[in-house]
């Protein structure tokens, strides 16, 4: 059970990523990528969702550890990602002069801000629980756990909530020692 509750946080920090594999496969059939995109949606909410279930059922031993550690993984390691989000939404707002494509482009930004928004969500869980669990533990106060949670839930306060969080975190533990 516990290489299963350390593989889950580190196959969300490479999950994004795997969606380029699609581009990869050979496109004997029409329908190759089409496949291949339906399966990786159905994964991901399998992903997804045990990874939410993890941050949620860590024992308490190894939570106040690991959580705040993975939480900023995650959000370090998927900024390439956001990035990469970030330069296709301006793509696709520049291919809006094409007029065959000014009514594809919205969809195609709203299609990314989704993606983004639920793996922003899916990731925070980790913070959250961490915030928590720093809150029932006595090492941080009601305040400090309200926004934390809060500043997960917004783009790039994310990234420095975690950093905070982790640090506090590790600091906190080593005073109770």
């Amino acid at each position: 059970m516990k290489i299963f509750r350390n593989t889950l946080p580190i196959l969300l920090i490479i999950w994004p990523y795997l969606f380029g594999l699609g581009f990869l496969v050979p496109q004997e059939s029409e329908n190759a990528f089409g496949i291949f995109t339906l399966i990786y949606v159905f994964l991901t909410v399998i992903v997804y969702g045990f990874n939410i279930w993890n941050a949620w059922t860590w024992p308490y031993e190894e939570a106040i550890k690991r959580l705040p550690l993975y939480n900023m993984l995650l959000k370090l390691l998927h900024i390439p990602f956001y990035i990469g989000v970030f330069l296709l939404g301006i793509l696709s707002l520049v291919i809006m002069v094409v007029p065959a494509l000014v009514l594809v482009s919205p969809i195609i930004i709203l299609y990314l801000v989704f993606v983004d928004c639920l793996l922003m969500i899916t990731t925070s869980m980790y913070g959250i629980r961490s915030a928590v669990w720093m809150y029932k533990s006595g090492l941080a106060g009601k305040t400090f756990t309200i926004v934390h949670i809060l500043l997960h839930f917004f783009f790039v306060t994310d990234v420095i909530s975690a950093i905070y969080v982790f640090v506090k975190s590790k600091i906190a533990r080593k005073q109770e020692e």
